[in-house]
């Protein structure tokens, strides 16, 4: 048995404390002794040296040749041209002569203007007068004057009435009498008074005022 485990708990660790500690001094004074002698040996044995390059010589330039300086002769003539250079004094201004140039001609445009369309004929809407309802009921035999048929007047008589635009009589003249003036006369009064036209119109549908011809025939009832 070693003497570290007879030894109490408290005397074990400060041996162990204190075997550490010399084991740690012995090491440090290893690694000391050495880092310094690897110092020494290191300061010792490196040297450095300056070494001298080589520089290649300049390479010889050829000298410059020599100019032979030739007196002209008697018979030589040296002209000196001088460059002519324009300066700001000179007029920049340049002149151009313009030509009219003569006006240019087209031909007349030809314009083919097609005729205008002929116009619709007009559709007239005149008419003439015509008489309403039956002609024969406006005068019949009740219609005989008194006077006439104790003078047993008897007779055609041609008349004329003029129709207003309204359709109406307006005016009435016997034409041809039929030689009773008592048959005359009643028979522009009944016209006046019974008959009914459908008036005249022009050529626009207008109704105008125009006349009608009619005859009557007066007979004696039998």
């Amino acid at each position: 048995m070693a003497y570290s485990d007879q030894a109490p708990g408290s005397r074990r660790i400060a041996t162990i404390a204190g075997v550490a500690a010399i084991h740690g001094l012995l090491g440090f004074a290893f690694v000391t002794g050495m880092a310094t002698n690897f110092v020494r040996e290191v300061s010792h044995t490196l040297t450095t040296t300056n070494v001298p390059l080589d520089v290649p010589p300049p390479p010889d330039t050829p000298p410059p040749p020599q100019q032979t300086a030739t007196a002209p002769s008697s018979a030589t003539v040296i002209t000196t041209v001088v460059p002519r250079v324009p300066t700001l004094t000179d007029n920049p201004t340049v002149t151009v002569d313009l030509v009219p140039a003569p006006p240019l001609s087209f031909p007349p445009a030809r314009i083919d203007v097609a005729p205008p369309p002929p116009a619709p004929p007009v559709i007239s809407k005149a008419s003439g007068v015509r008489a309403l309802g039956n002609r024969s009921s406006w005068i019949t035999t009740e219609d005989y004057p008194a006077a006439a048929l104790r003078a047993e007047d008897e007779g055609v008589v041609s008349l004329t009435v003029q129709v207003g635009s309204d359709g109406r009589v307006t005016g009435c003249s016997v034409t041809a009498s039929s030689g009773s003036a008592t048959l005359d006369n009643a028979t522009c009064r009944l016209y006046q008074r019974r008959a009914r036209f459908e008036p005249a119109r022009n050529d626009a549908g207008n109704a105008i005022a125009t006349s009608y011809d009619d005859r009557v025939r007066w007979q004696l009832p039998r």
